[in-house]
């Protein structure tokens, strides 16, 4: 039944009324749907699978957690992980819709490549008999929306609570617009753990950044009333901008209790817990126009985080009105959500959700602009130039404090920065990438970060193939068992370790699979390397066998019957397993992960996500195998787990002008 929410007190009153019956405040003339309890779906699917049974020989059924239009979420013991995990199936009628089972496929691919503490892991997809699953991370909890439906209808939840759930779910969108835009964020796909952690889920009609095989430039994806206007007219060429306009909506919602509707009021003029400064921030977030819209969650994400530590410090709203106002007028901030939630309600009527006024259909989201013409090579070489120049001072003086990789660093763009200016006056159009080498080279000695190496710009042989790698920095050890454990006992309700606890702290991690180690290294800005980066590492720009050179070495490092042959030597124990680059323990002491996946060689950057039954390149000798030359690539499946697999770090420097003036200003 249609009720009316007071704008002033948060009454529901009944259908019909127009003023509030409990503080006769005047009602609006648009209707808002109270949630008192939370709406069933139209039709529960059979249940496919009962408790005990053991589906594709290897889940072993203990309870259904939950049903809805598409399928049932069955909580089941993964017997090959050892683990409970959830199990998400397909209705058998939707499987015969080709459209439906790609959508289906796809979200297991996107999420599957994604490991981070806030998002919902995916291990793997199978068929069994007509029925298709995606087996998953079970979540101990409830959903935002179930959260938000538990509390009374004139409450919300509190403040503090509400600006950590955004700024977690900010931190998991940080890390997975490198590869997708999630495009359908909603309090139903945020979960909330036991623990108050923040999982983000349900990447089905994601898509990634260059896979446009799904949807159409006619088609339309997403929850209308969370949905970006250009999302709305095509949800093809979304960027992220798009997730931060729904997490804007997402924000007023857990404020305010409501989905706005019509022109709303400020956050601040509704409540008075909530700080101005919120009024300004979820304006922007939910401009029309994605230029005007913060551009990224790292942005939104730091501009609420002052907020986020005062209200949590327990400094008072009455303060911070007092001291730091912000004043925002009607206009300021009526204008933007205004025209924006316009944009929603035209659309959610073509959608038949909810059927605006006539002149509120009146109003669109503005049109994109044309794409301004590409920038020419001599343009791209002199909008760098600036930087090279400012990184250049800032670097030279820097490093004359220091000694060693630092001052290598700097020489190498110097190198690299004469060669860009001697290819700019003979027109070779390679002058731009060497001056955004030169560049990257003078960064470097800027944000060096500790415990790991630079390697400078150059060829590689990578499975035969040659490849130019980019600078980076590169661990200079495999990550140890101390440091993982460290992020295992440090991630808010932990992250399985499968380490024997009587394992030493100074030597590899070992145990870890393929998502264990890209969920590491989210959690520290970092990344796998590429086959290409560890070839590069391992003996820069001619292929050697050993860090040594062609010739094996008894002893030089730890394999098969050198030491302890049960376990991995301490990191830096073998001299001469330390390549050029000063990387150690490559040749030896265990496999490491790549990014890549197998087979694809120097032809793959790491950024493409492994389909299912694919493996993933892994790289080294390691202490139970023979001698392994630097040049081999093995492969791997990615849930394998042994005491022979490791990893180890990169750390990308940036390009991103935004980025590189933000490291500048800090020189």
């Amino acid at each position: 039944m249609a009720k009316l929410k007071c704008p002033k007190c948060f009454h529901v009153n009944a259908e019909g009324r127009e003023v509030c019956e409990n503080c006769m405040t005047p009602l609006p003339r648009i209707r808002i749907e109270a949630r008192l309890e939370p709406t069933p779906p139209p039709q529960a699917p059979e249940i496919q699978f009962r408790r005990g049974q053991v589906v594709a020989q290897r889940y072993t059924v203990l309870r259904l957690i939950g049903r809805g239009g598409m399928g049932c979420i069955y909580k089941v013991h993964d017997n090959t992980l050892g683990e409970e995990v959830a199990l998400k199936t397909l209705l058998p009628q939707l499987a015969r819709d080709q459209l439906v089972v790609e959508r289906f496929f796809n979200e297991a691919r996107i999420a599957r490549r994604l490991a981070h503490p806030n998002i919902v892991r995916v291990h793997d997809i199978g068929t069994a008999g007509n029925i298709i699953y995606i087996s998953m991370e079970f979540v101990e909890g409830v959903s935002l929306r179930q959260s938000l439906e538990r509390k009374r209808v004139d409450a919300t939840l509190p403040l503090g609570q509400v600006l950590t759930v955004v700024d977690e779910l900010c931190a998991a969108l940080e890390y997975a617009h490198q590869y997708t835009v999630h495009r359908d964020i909603k309090p139903e796909n945020v979960m909330l753990s036991s623990d108050g952690r923040v999982k983000l889920m349900d990447f089905g009609i994601s898509k990634l950044m260059a896979d446009t095989r799904l949807t159409g430039a006619s088609v339309v994806m997403g929850t209308p009333f969370y949905m970006a206007p250009e999302q709305l007219r095509n949800s093809r060429d979304v960027d992220a901008r798009a997730d931060v306009y729904s997490v804007g909506v997402m924000l007023y919602e857990l404020l305010t209790g409501n989905v706005p509707t019509g022109v709303p009021k400020p956050v601040s003029e509704l409540l008075k817990k909530v700080p101005t400064e919120l009024d300004a921030i979820i304006a922007r977030c939910v401009e029309p126009d994605p230029k005007n819209r913060f551009q990224s969650a790292t942005e939104l994400r730091r501009a609420l985080a002052p907020i986020r530590e005062a209200v949590l410090a327990g400094e008072t709203t009455k303060t911070r009105r007092r001291t730091t106002r912000i004043k925002v007028g009607p206009g300021r901030f009526r204008r933007p959500l205004g025209a924006a939630f316009a944009a929603l309600l035209l659309t959610a009527t073509l959608f038949g959700v909810y059927r605006a006024e006539a002149r509120m259909r009146a109003l669109g989201g503005a049109r994109p602009e044309a794409p301004a013409a590409a920038e020419g090579v001599a343009d791209r070489f002199d909008s760098v130039t600036a930087l090279v120049l400012r990184a250049q001072d800032a670097a030279d003086r820097r490093s004359q404090r220091v000694e060693g990789q630092l001052r290598t660093a700097f020489d190498a763009g110097d190198d690299i920065w004469a060669d860009a200016q001697r290819a700019h006056e003979a027109g070779d159009p390679e002058a731009a990438r060497l001056a955004q080498y030169a560049l990257q080279c003078y960064l470097a000695t800027l944000m060096w970060p500790e415990g790991m190496v630079f390697v400078p710009p150059g060829a590689t042989d990578a499975n035969g193939k040659r490849v130019s790698v980019p600078p980076f920095f590169i661990d200079e050890t495999e990550v140890t068992a101390g440091k993982f454990r460290q992020f295992c006992e440090r991630t808010p309700g932990g992250w399985p370790c499968h380490l024997p606890p009587e394992y030493p702290a100074d030597r590899p991690v070992v145990m870890v699979a393929y998502y264990d180690a890209l969920a590491y290294a989210a959690t520290q800005g970092k990344l796998l390397p590429t086959e290409a980066q560890w070839a590069r590492a391992a003996y820069g720009a001619d292929p050697v066998d050993y860090p040594w050179g062609s010739a094996w070495e008894d002893g030089a490092a730890k394999t098969l019957g050198i030491g302890d042959p049960g376990a991995p030597a301490t990191v830096k124990s073998y001299g001469k397993d330390l390549t050029r680059m000063g990387c150690w323990d490559m040749a030896g002491n265990v496999t490491e992960w790549t990014r890549t996946v197998s087979g694809a060689g120097g032809e793959d950057t790491g950024d493409a996500a492994p389909d299912f039954k694919a493996t993933i390149a892994v790289r080294g000798g390691n202490f139970s195998a023979g001698p392994a030359s630097l040049t081999r690539s093995f492969a791997a499946e990615f849930e394998k787990r042994d005491m022979t697999l490791g990893f180890r770090c990169v750390l990308e420097i940036p390009t991103r002008r935004d980025i590189v003036e933000n490291v500048l200003s800090k020189a």
